[in-house]
């Protein structure tokens, strides 16, 4: 089978989303492309040299999208790919506004645009409409939460093309946190490490955290793995618990996980969010926002905490309250819940079996 992805930026979680399904079906003999906008993806992975990859200009201005659909179209047209799966938003614009010949189409919209908390509610409406429209020329739309499954159904996408996928971590990346575990480097000092991964934006609620430090207990050190990519969040005036690392690649941010007690999501919106799946499959216990998908992630309680309001006086509260023993036992069970899950057999061999039924 040949395989397209078409994607937009290569950052964050759809860059480790669409690298695990590369990897994956490259695995499994499958020939696969990478078209992308080469300015928004400065360095692939490792993982994918030998790919094929295809160059196209993005832009978010809607005045242009007929020619980067007509143009997208064409390298699909080229590529003579079996299954086009598109990632996100815009590239769903890209590949859908066209109808495509011969080729199935898949979409995956880590989170809908009508999901965000940053927009005006006539604007979350024309989003919708825009989506309802395109999911006639879509063969399947995979959906990577029961959160996105009922905003579909809420704003009256068609039922009958969504697919409920959880996300999965490859065996290869679960074994390299379990050869990881249990050793934390000598160089940052205890009692509790919190992390936080991901953009320092908004919609990633990395301003709850910068609130919430003032009102950390002393000790507890907040560790930031991530860059600002559009906009971002002022942190600064608190260095002296807070430190930043920037961005690191797949390896490097295991690595760093493995070396935190807690790992904080509190996001205001996400699809199925890879940072608390990779966080269990490290053993680590997680505090995450109520909203969005996040609480189908976390038993409260049981692999960590989901925090009763969305604020920086309510994750300091709640981070203020755990202890070393509570967090090595939630993490224990953290890793306990992934095994059971979110395995990366049962996601691939189900998301094949989506590409073949398509």
């Amino acid at each position: 089978m040949k395989i397209a992805h078409v994607v937009e930026t290569w950052i964050g979680g759809v860059a480790n989303y669409v690298t695990s399904l590369i990897v994956e079906q490259r695995a499994r003999g499958h020939e696969v492309v990478l078209i992308c906008d080469p300015r928004n993806i400065p360095n692939l992975p490792l993982a994918l040299d030998g790919v094929t990859v295809v160059n196209y200009e993005s832009s978010r201005n809607p005045l242009r999208f007929v020619r980067i659909a007509r143009r997208v179209k064409k390298l699909v047209d080229e590529i003579n790919a079996d299954i086009v799966h598109c990632h996100s938003s815009y590239p769903g614009v890209y590949v859908r506004l066209h109808r495509m010949h011969g080729q199935k189409i898949l979409y995956t919209p880590h989170a809908w645009s009508f999901m965000k908390k940053d927009i005006s509610r006539f604007t979350a409406l024309g989003f919708a409409l825009v989506e309802r429209l395109l999911a006639h020329r879509t063969n399947r739309i995979l959906c990577m939460s029961f959160d996105e499954v009922r905003a579909a159904r809420r704003y009256g996408i068609d039922m009958d093309k969504i697919e409920l996928l959880y996300t999965g971590i490859s065996s290869e990346a679960a074994r390299e946190q379990n050869a990881l575990s249990g050793q934390p480097l000598a160089t940052i000092a205890r009692p509790i490490q919190v992390g936080y991964f991901g953009r320092l934006d908004y919609q990633k609620g990395f301003d709850i955290v910068v609130d919430a430090v003032p009102m950390l207990n002393e000790g507890i050190h907040v560790h930031v793995f991530g860059v600002s990519v559009r906009g971002g969040v002022d942190a600064r005036g608190h260095e002296s618990r807070m430190t930043h690392h920037g961005w690191m690649d797949p390896e490097g941010a295991r690595r760093a996980m493995q070396q935190m007690d807690v790992i904080v999501v509190p996001s205001r919106w996400e699809g199925l969010a890879l940072v608390p799946i990779e966080a269990m499959c490290a053993g680590k216990v997680l505090v995450v926002s109520c909203e969005s998908s996040l609480p189908e992630q976390v038993i409260h309680g049981y692999n960590g905490v989901i925090l009763r309001q969305l604020t920086g006086e309510c994750l300091a509260r709640e981070l203020n309250a755990l202890s070393i023993d509570e967090c090595r036992r939630m993490g224990q069970n953290s890793r306990h819940v992934f095994d059971h899950a979110f395995s990366a057999d049962k996601f691939f061999r189900t998301l094949m079996t989506c590409y073949e039924n398509a």
